[in-house]
């Protein structure tokens, strides 16, 4: 009897090392402000949701003044430099540059980070929209992208028009991973463009349908339901799902009232 009690322990033990409580976004819906998340640029929480953009403290939108289109107070960070949006999104220098060779560089931009702790199964899911300054037909393509787990994927940018949507992700695998939300100025500094950021999340693998039994009596037979991720096949590394809204005509000037 001891001994079919220590196994009953053992295996419950092996189980909850195997799969872990399920983790979460920390203030993923920004209702706590910025905390939990790190952030390079110009960034702030407004109307319950993370804003980034590309605004310096300069003038970026003649004739409106100097920094009317910043969140923040603070400056957009540098692109292709040490120690900006690029060396914070965990990629490599110039990897924001649209297309170098035919002289397309992103100059400057913001970004907003949080370190995750996943499983193979969990779910990432956030809301996003784009809105900009940017002429669609004679201005620059300004983007907005997020990283995860250093894998670069354009959100939206402004010849694609302007939208809004939700983005999905599924991990392959469990571990530590950084989520990098930014977005960038290219060709110029000229013409600002926002990124707004909400309902960011990680729900757990689906419950197996037909769990295995819990431990007999019998060492030999003694079985243990697992999660469904590790019995069934994994997701495809980059699975990611895209969930586009109408387009939006660009994001209203933000007062400095409004910035939480």
């Amino acid at each position: 009897m001891k001994r079919m009690h220590a196994l009953s322990i053992a295996l419950l033990l092996g189980t909850l090392i195997a799969n872990p409580a399920a983790a979460a976004v920390i203030n993923g819906d920004f209702a706590a402000g910025l905390t939990g998340w790190d952030s390079l640029g110009d960034v702030a929480v407004s109307a319950g949701a993370a804003r980034l953009s590309t605004a310096s403290l300069d003038v970026d939108d003649f004739p409106a003044a100097a920094g009317a289109f910043n969140l923040s107070g603070n400056a957009a960070a540098p692109v292709g430099q040490p120690g900006g949006v690029e060396e914070f999104a965990g990629l490599a220098l110039g990897q924001l540059d649209p297309d170098p060779l035919n002289g397309s560089w992103a100059f400057e931009g913001s970004a907003l980070r949080q370190t995750l702790a996943v499983r193979a199964g969990d779910t990432l899911s956030f809301d996003w929209g784009l809105g900009s300054n940017e002429d669609p037909l004679i201005g620059m393509n300004d983007y907005a992208f997020v990283v995860i787990g250093g894998v670069l994927t354009v959100l939206d940018d402004v010849f694609t028009g302007l939208g809004s949507g939700r983005f999905t992700h599924t991990f392959a695998t469990a571990g530590s991973v950084d989520l990098v939300f930014g977005v960038v100025d290219t060709g110029d500094y000229v013409g600002s463009s926002w990124l707004s950021i909400d309902n960011a999340q990680l729900a757990p693998p689906a419950p197996c349908p037909n769990p295995a039994p819990w431990p007999s009596a019998s060492p030999a037979s003694a079985c243990w339901p697992t999660a469904c991720a590790a019995r069934a096949e994994s997701p495809p590394v980059g699975s990611n799902s895209f969930d586009r809204g109408l387009p939006v005509t660009g994001l209203p000037v933000i007062q400095a009232a409004e910035v939480e």
